[in-house]
């Protein structure tokens, strides 16, 4: 997946208040109002439950409306041939183009995209999407067919994924290490925990009075069910499943792919998930508010929440690339040794095949997707919600190169095709000579002097080689901060700051959003419109 650089926002809204419903719900979760706890979550049933029915063959023509890349304003993303992309949040191996890639025959992984139930039929007992829960869109998600089929029924949890890793690490299976529950389970990639974790809610209230009968019927025969729900329609959860889920909630919050999409399923279906309408909501049903009554117009954001804003990206998700001033991290193409700054971020990039260097794997690095638009890229982000960046170092005259996530530099510690890790870099296997040839970064080892960084498609993997044949070669691009016109304040000016104003670090990175006029940030200097400002 395509992921702008973008910091989490770290805005705290203690309260947000909306005229006749948030998103232009208008009245639709009137009958919830001043409901609390479990008596919320059966008020919520009895709106969410009423809806149009489409039929499972529609939901291949529902994801072109409900799951098309769209960056955060909701423009459709296209491929350089002009074709709308799947969303996929199984597998980051490949960009899915609709109907075109859709089910058929696959074996591995990229081959195809199919429906995939998070909230699995066999569950329920459907066989075949015709049960009203069986084609309903608001759990049924394209994915990579050979990820969905390896996840089965298996329950979410979190996993070393000894069983099974998808590509880049993406998704993983194994049995789980979240306290509770010790069986096998399927772990999605951090960054669509918290879109799970709203639709399983979603799914216990929409369903809550054919949960005790799901139970008893298949619980039995699935252990993945059972160690989900406990069979009652309040909690509706077994105790390891609902903390780890609010977790997932709390630490991945509503995203505008959520926005859109619950806004595009309701198009089609005619109802909502209300926990991507009211951020928190889960804490009213089942965590630290279930003594607060809840309205639907005027809703106390629990703590620690953040409401996303149109047009306002609160976590990473695919976008347009920027401009140099843009929001969030922008990273430009470096072509000459004049350009190289020590303490400055970069990353490693292979413009051709559209990748760029990720985490350490065995003995190499993974690779995940970018776009390069006008010298400007964007890529994904690591699990702490931050690039994959190497901070540029010196030792004994040469280069190194660090990276800040796994607290090690890279380094090349025999003659082979290898790309290694060290603490410290005192020996010259992690000391690096940089040098370019026109666009390419040709970034050499000290030690092994014929091994340099490259690209390798074909496993694919950026690792050393002796020799560019059948390598591809690399690009350095250095991050860069937002610094154009900015003047100093002394405090912050909370009166100036307009709704919606974007909050930068020193460093150009995003770190939060205004919201009616008063930010709410740690101590620290920012730049906001321009103005280099002081928060005490």
């Amino acid at each position: 997946m395509k992921r702008i650089l973008l910091l989490p926002c770290l805005l705290i809204m203690a309260a947000v208040t909306w005229a006749q419903g948030p998103y232009n719900s208008g009245d639709y979760y009137k009958n919830a109002d001043g409901k609390k706890g479990a008596a919320l979550k059966t008020a919520l049933c009895g709106i969410i439950y009423n809806r149009n029915e489409n039929s499972y063959d529609a939901l291949w023509n529902i994801f072109k409306k409900t799951d098309k890349r769209i960056d955060e304003n909701g423009k459709t993303l296209y491929n350089k041939d002009g074709d709308s992309l799947v969303w996929d949040m199984y597998s980051n191996k490949r960009d899915y183009i609709f109907v075109k890639d859709q089910a058929g025959n696959y074996s591995n992984e990229g081959d195809k995209y199919n429906r995939e139930h998070s909230f699995p039929k066999s569950w329920f007992g459907d066989k075949n999407g015709s049960s009203v829960a069986g084609h309903d869109i608001h759990h049924i998600f394209p994915t990579d067919g050979s990820v969905n089929g390896k996840r089965s029924n298996h329950p979410f949890g979190e996993t070393n994924g000894e069983e099974y890793k998808s590509a880049n690490g993406f998704s993983k299976l194994g049995a789980c290490t979240y306290s509770g529950y010790t069986g096998t389970v399927f772990e999605p990639n951090d960054l669509y925990k918290g879109d799970f974790a709203r639709t399983y809610f979603y799914m216990v209230t929409c369903y809550e009075e054919q949960l005790p009968t799901w139970y008893k019927n298949y619980a039995s025969s699935f252990p993945g069910l059972k160690a989900t729900i406990d069979g009652s329609t309040y909690p509706s959860f077994q105790r390891w499943q609902l903390n780890m889920l609010m977790t997932w909630a709390a630490n991945d919050q509503v995203s505008y792919k959520e926005y859109y999409r619950n806004i595009a399923a309701y198009g089609e279906q005619k109802n909502r998930n209300p926990y991507i309408d009211y951020p928190g909501l889960e804490q009213y049903i089942w965590g630290s508010m279930t003594d607060e009554a809840f309205s639907y117009d005027d809703y106390q954001v629990p703590e620690n929440y953040t409401v996303y804003i149109p047009g306002d990206d609160p976590g990473p998700g695919p976008v347009d690339p920027p401009g140099p001033s843009g929001d969030g991290n922008v990273y430009q193409r470096v072509t000459k040794a004049d350009d190289l700054e020590v303490g400055a971020g970069y990353i490693i990039v292979c413009d051709s095949k559209n990748t760029a260097m990720a985490e350490q794997g065995t003995n190499i690095r993974n690779s995940v997707s970018l776009t390069t638009t006008n010298g400007a890229v964007t890529t994904e982000v690591n699990k702490s919600g931050k690039p994959y960046e190497l901070t540029l170092g010196t030792s004994n005259g040469k280069y190194t190169l660090y990276d800040e996530t796994g607290k090690v530099y890279l380094a090349l510690t025999s003659s082979d095709n290898k790309l290694h890790t060290a603490t410290t870099t005192t020996a010259t296997s992690a000391q690096w000579t940089i040098t370019f040839s026109g666009n390419n970064a040709v970034i050499k080892n000290v030690k092994y002097t014929d091994y340099s960084i490259y690209y390798n498609a074909g496993s694919p993997r950026f690792a050393c080689y002796k020799s560019s044949s059948n390598q591809t070669a690399v690009q350095l691009y250095k991050r860069q901060p937002v610094s154009t016109g900015i003047t100093t304040e002394a405090t912050f000016p909370v009166d100036k700051a307009k709704p919606n104003t974007i909050i930068y670090d020193l460093q150009g990175r995003k770190v939060g959003t205004t919201v009616n006029g008063t930010p709410h940030l740690k101590k620290g200097v920012y730049i906001m419109s321009g103005r280099k400002v002081i928060a005490n």
